[in-house]
């Protein structure tokens, strides 16, 4: 794979959908068609996570590419949430390096803005994601922990399943005026 451990600059894939699309049109995407995520996609999918913005660009991000089937199905077995897993072409596990950030809210929300661009470059590709929580010490995270040999520094924040849609999920109305509050929390 171009650019795997070499340092050099993988191939990446394009898009034509504008980001601002992007943002109003992403939806999650839980059934998928079994096709193959080439390679530049996945490294364009990658390479967006990496560009995310981070708390003191402490960059504590690490993101662990799950295309082994028996995993997959593992990962999706542990939560009735990641059920899609079993299906997914590849997942994505996004997690954070407690010694680049001690800071555990600074570490949650730099992995957050990570999955979210993840998520929007999904889209951008044609392709369905869905952004599968972990919560903390819980049997799912734990799971993630003993599946993915995380070591004990490596905090598990985010799993995001990837795949060639095999459904079509509408675009909501989203704009809520009730939600938005100018120079102070107003009661509308």
């Amino acid at each position: 794979m171009t650019g795997k451990h070499t340092g050099q600059e993988p191939n990446f894939a394009t898009s034509s959908v504008d980001v601002l699309s992007a943002i109003r049109e992403r939806r999650s995407i839980r059934r998928y068609t079994g096709e193959p995520v080439t390679e530049e996609q996945l490294n364009t999918i990658l390479h967006a996570g990496l560009c995310a913005p981070t708390a003191r660009n402490r960059r504590p991000f690490h993101f662990i590419v799950i295309q082994d089937r028996q995993l997959l199905e593992k990962l999706a077995q542990g939560k009735i949430h990641a059920r899609m897993l079993a299906g997914a072409a590849c997942g994505i596990a996004i997690c954070g390096d407690k010694t680049v950030e001690e800071r555990m809210e600074h570490l949650y929300a730099d992995c957050f803005a990570a999955t979210q661009n993840i998520l929007l470059a999904v889209h951008g590709l044609g392709l369905g994601g869905v952004w599968l929580g972990v919560t903390k010490d819980s049997d799912w995270y734990q799971l993630i922990k003993e599946c993915l040999e995380l070591p004990a520094h490596i905090e598990p924040a985010a799993v995001v399943s990837i795949g060639h849609p095999a459904e079509q999920r509408p675009t909501p109305h989203t704009w809520e005026p009730g939600k938005i509050h100018y120079d102070k929390w107003t009661t509308q």
